[in-house]
């Protein structure tokens, strides 16, 4: 389950800008998507996971992320939200991780102010917190997408950083020193600023049937890289899907 809401998490990362106005209030689909993580000689396939999205005027739902709005008007909207960290692993999943306890993914609470304007995009700022105190650490967003339209195309380009408390990055790349055997020492991680870059495509077939491709990569800093369970300095996601509106 864990890796499926993983991949899930692909498509919540990139929100519906508010310049466009033809979204569907609902959309069910299905997403097929691939991710390469980082965690050293983890048994990751594809997979194939349901995918349902709601736009309301106050309330939305977006892959994993769910946000309750405060105040909107066309250019601002500030927003109270919940979002599934799916980071972590299941040391079955992995030799290399046998006898490590399994860091499990948690529940983000916190707030975001989004700026939008149809000429330069979306920038939004957030900060949210481990609400399941899992790892107890935090996180500091900041994310820009844009949209244009090209060949019966749209796409939405994107770009952010996060920085991640010390908490956050030690809980899912640390060991412990419980954990630690010949070839896995003691690790304690610091705190980290993890950049990433995604592209979001979409085309619709019909009135009510639309498929969407995104692709995204994060670039792993050292206080990440340098641990002796990941083995790669970035992490890539590709990601296929079909949705349908009754709208």
């Amino acid at each position: 389950m864990r890796n499926a809401l993983l991949f899930a998490s692909l498509l919540a990362a990139a929100p519906v800008l508010a310049q466009e106005p033809d979204a569907p209030r609902w959309t069910f689909g299905v997403l097929a998507a691939d991710r390469d993580a980082p965690y050293r000689d983890l048994d990751e396939d594809l997979l194939v996971v349901p995918l349902v999205r709601f736009e309301g005027e106050d309330f939305y739902l977006r892959g994993l992320r769910g946000a309750w709005r405060l105040s909107r008007s066309d250019r601002h909207e500030l927003a109270l939200f919940g979002q599934v960290r799916t980071d972590g692993y299941d040391s079955k999943d992995s030799d290399f991780l046998t006898g490590m306890d399994d860091r499990r993914m948690s529940l983000d609470l916190g707030i975001a102010s989004t700026w939008t304007s149809p000429r330069f995009g979306a920038l939004e700022l957030s900060l949210a917190g481990d609400a399941l105190d899992r790892s107890g650490g935090f996180e500091a967003a900041a994310s820009w997408n844009a949209l244009f339209r090209a060949g019966g195309w749209t796409f939405i380009p994107g770009v952010a950083v996060r920085w991640q408390d010390a908490s956050l990055v030690d809980y899912y790349y640390g060991v412990r020193n419980d954990e630690a055997i010949a070839g896995r020492p003691a690790y304690e991680a610091d705190s980290a600023v993890v950049p990433d870059v995604s592209l979001l495509a979409t085309r619709p077939l019909s009135k009510r049937w639309t498929i969407f491709a995104r692709a995204s990569h994060a670039w792993l800093p050292s206080e990440i890289s340098n641990s002796p369970i990941v083995d790669d300095d970035g992490s890539t996601g590709l990601m296929i899907g079909l949705g349908w509106s009754p709208d």
